[in-house]
């Protein structure tokens, strides 16, 4: 009897844990062709860029930064007032290759592209950059990540200024 309230129990868990997981967003079934062009058409009707970011339930950094948002309002608001957000899967079971070869290269994951509407990859980065100590992020450093592209996604000549840069286009 004990034995299988253990394993109930180790089930449960097992779960708990694969809900958890699927809460990060990161669909390895999702096609990211689809996912992209739904949300290029939602930051063109809002004024917005596109957040593309990499990951799986796989990544404790993806975990780290899904807790911080979701227990960050402010981030997670000014976020949402910024950029459309897509989560990517990248990891075992679908490195989603095609997709991320029309991108520029990234060394790890979470990792972000931000795309103006008229699809212009404006910056890639690393999350890193943001990250405070080994089980965080900086609050402060996101906020002022988030603030430098608010402006960019308000100012009216992005696009002139995206070709000017030399800007990667990605034309899917």
């Amino acid at each position: 009897m004990q034995r299988t309230s253990l394993f109930a129990t180790l089930a449960l868990l097992a779960l708990a844990a694969t809900s958890h997981a699927a809460d990060l967003g990161y669909d390895p079934e999702a096609d990211p062709f689809t996912q992209y062009q739904e949300a290029i058409a939602a930051a063109a009707a809002a004024d917005k860029l596109v957040l593309i970011i990499a990951g799986g339930d796989w990544c404790r950094w993806c975990h780290v930064l899904n807790r911080f948002v979701e227990n960050n309002e402010e981030i997670e608001q000014r976020l949402d007032d910024t950029f459309v957000v897509m989560k990517v899967y990248v990891g075992p079971g679908n490195f989603n290759e095609l997709f991320f070869s029309q991108l520029p290269q990234a060394y790890g994951a979470p990792h972000f592209w931000i795309v103006s509407p008229e699809r212009e990859v404006l910056a890639s980065q690393s999350t890193a950059k943001l990250e405070r100590g080994k089980s965080t992020y900086d609050k402060a450093s996101f906020l002022a990540f988030i603030e430098q592209w608010k402006k960019v996604a308000t100012e009216p000549q992005r696009h002139a200024r995206a070709e000017k840069n030399g800007a990667h286009a990605l034309n899917f």
